[in-house]
């Protein structure tokens, strides 16, 4: 996957503004989910800026769309969760919404389809990049406004890529844990965990996703 120049101008002054954090996350040996918390974007700016190899990365649809980026962000985030006032709020939105956009489409961000009938498109997507060698990068919290390090409710969701993965491979699928820690500015990997084929699917669904949520924890 090759990340566009608008990627990397971001990155480094996000760099600058979050400063440098360290990583010890080994390169990926086979087709591997890293799963990490939101934390209210921190998250996603750490992972991104410092994890050592590039990953596709769910992110949810409408930020792939100028106008519907536009509208998400004067209906919900400068409004209702930043409080704006509707004129400036639509004045951001505007602002934003051209730059986000663009800024998905250059970091090859996966877009996530979430409660609609085009969520298999997520799921074909991401299956195809797993087979191209990359490695897929997603936050599945609930409640991703939540700035804590560790991770609460999660949408299960994201699991269904082991179904649409054992379609096309007979090899193990790694889900890895990623933990952020604020204090030492340091990402660390968990053991990674695969699915027994040889269960039942709920049983190892809820295992899979306690494991994970466990080692997010610390």
């Amino acid at each position: 996957m090759e990340r566009g120049k608008l990627f990397y101008f971001s990155r480094f002054f996000v760099r600058l503004a979050i400063g440098r954090w360290t990583a010890d996350v080994p390169r990926p040996a086979g087709p591997t989910v890293y799963v990490c918390s939101h934390s209210d974007l921190a998250g996603p700016l750490t992972t991104l800026c410092w994890l050592p190899f590039a990953c596709r990365t769910w992110v949810f649809h409408v930020f792939l769309d100028r106008e519907m980026c536009r509208k998400q962000y004067r209906n919900y985030t400068f409004s209702r969760r930043f409080g704006m006032p509707g004129p400036l709020a639509e004045a951001a939105a505007w602002a934003a919404s051209g730059f986000v956009s663009a800024l998905m489409h250059s970091m090859g961000a996966i877009p996530v389809y979430r409660g609609t009938v085009r969520i298999a498109a997520t799921f074909r997507e991401t299956t195809a990049a797993l087979q191209a060698g990359e490695s897929i990068l997603l936050f599945p919290d609930v409640d991703y406004t939540d700035s804590s390090a560790g991770i609460g409710e999660v949408y299960d969701g994201f699991l269904l890529i082991e179904r649409f993965w054992r379609r096309v491979s007979d090899m193990p699928l790694d889900f890895v844990p990623l933990r952020t820690d604020a204090a030492a500015r340091h990402i660390s990997a968990g053991a990674p965990v695969r699915f027994d084929r040889a269960r039942e699917w709920r049983e190892e669904l809820v295992r899979v996703r306690e494991t994970l949520r466990r080692e997010i924890n610390g």
